[in-house]
């Protein structure tokens, strides 16, 4: 009795990427780049596939619409800082777009401007590994552990999304780049070992 025939896949390319996981890795690395740089809703399917060296119809094989892609791939950067929160404590997680930090942050800015849900879907994310970090390392209760977490990534968040304007508007054009992004991890820091509720304010001084 012989085989029903059975369609053939998409020919792949000498050298391209072959099997789910290499297929799904390449092109969640290719969308997260072409993302930031020319914008979530300006990059093609075409143009991902293209870049991943892949066939397009391997995205709806194995990842599904344009929509599931795009979430996918924010999960995927969700997951990986998360990694990288807990593998460096209380260290910064760098600024440019080539960066896992730099990356979630852009994306994550045009998602929430698209009145997209970026929450509750990769099940740890950063404000999580955060927190543990600040529980381990400062001795934080769990519920400060989470509140000064989401205080942390706020300000990392606003900084980087808003960091030529705050330049500019401070008149910080004088200080160096890297010594206020390195001042930005100190005050995380300091942030991250204050008990929550906070100590009374401080007085300020007298004329």
């Amino acid at each position: 009795m012989s085989e029903p025939n059975r369609r053939p896949g998409p020919r792949r390319a000498q050298g391209a990427p072959s099997g789910p996981d290499a297929v799904r890795r390449a092109l969640f690395d290719a969308a997260a780049k072409l993302f930031v740089e020319r914008g979530v809703h300006r990059v093609s399917l075409r143009d991902i596939a293209a870049a991943a060296d892949v066939h397009p119809a391997l995205i709806g094989r194995y990842i599904g619409t344009r929509d599931e892609l795009i979430l996918a791939v924010f999960d995927d950067l969700t997951s990986q800082l998360a990694v990288l929160v807990l593998a460096n404590p209380l260290s910064g997680q760098g600024h440019g777009p080539d960066t896992v930090m730099g990356k979630w942050v852009r994306i994550a800015n045009q998602l929430v401007i698209e009145g997209r849900p970026v929450v509750g879907r990769a099940g740890f994310n950063p404000v999580l590994a955060m927190a543990k970090t600040l529980a381990d390392g400062y001795g934080l209760d769990d519920t400060a552990a989470r509140v000064r977490a989401a205080q942390i990534v706020a300000t990392a968040l606003g900084w980087r999304i808003f960091e030529d304007y705050l330049v500019e508007a401070g008149q910080l054009g004088d200080v160096p780049l890297d010594a206020l992004r390195d001042d930005l991890v100190h005050s995380a820091r300091r942030l991250g070992a204050t008990p929550w509720p906070s100590p009374p304010d401080p007085m300020p001084k007298s004329g």
